[in-house]
């Protein structure tokens, strides 16, 4: 696979990110890392969020994979999930301010190429540390996603809670639905 090394990895600190399982890999991207500039879409954060980490159950071995696409800017605190070969990213923060995200992003994990299912919008609350699972329901795939913590939300809908926190952030029990077939929430 092009853009693959193996190497041996220093872990430093890293926070805020998720590590999903699919077969024999463990899959680490995202997350507050040293030397990360916060900044909203500078071009260090991007190079630095376009690379993957895995670690092979098998081999007991880390290796580091160059991603194609544009990864998401909802570097922490993005809740995902896995289905079959692809990892499911959904919101996220940069990590400075209240700059939430409600994008919705795959990475397949056979090609290592992101794609962006779901762009930002304000018809959703924007926020981060969300509950996210894969699920079948009568023979159609989904994803399902509760809660989070983020910004006031431009629409608030009835049948969900938000309660400010003394933070200024807002939390709620938000519940999406998200038709992998159709494509839509």
């Amino acid at each position: 696979m092009s853009g693959q090394s193996t190497y041996r990895l220093t872990f430093k600190g890293r926070a805020s990110h998720s590590a999903p399982v699919i077969g024999e890999s463990l899959y680490l991207w995202g997350g507050i890392q040293p030397g990360i500039i916060l900044a909203h879409d500078s071009p260090q954060k991007k190079k630095l969020m376009s690379t993957v980490e895995t670690f092979s159950f098998s081999s007991a071995r880390w290796s580091s994979h160059l991603t194609r696409g544009t990864p998401p800017l909802g570097i922490a605190g993005y809740s995902c999930t896995t289905f079959r070969s692809s990892i499911y990213y959904y919101a996220g923060h940069c990590a400075h301010d209240f700059c939430f995200y409600n994008s919705l992003n795959v990475l397949n994990t056979l090609t290592m190429s992101w794609t962006q299912l779901h762009p930002n919008d304000e018809s959703m609350m924007k926020k981060a540390n969300c509950g996210m699972l894969s699920l079948e329901l009568d023979g159609t795939d989904y994803l399902f996603i509760v809660g989070g913590v983020g910004a006031t939300p431009a629409v608030k809908h009835p049948q969900f809670q938000y309660e400010q926190t003394k933070s200024l952030d807002v939390m709620t029990n938000e519940q999406l639905l998200y038709n992998l077939s159709k494509g839509d929430f």
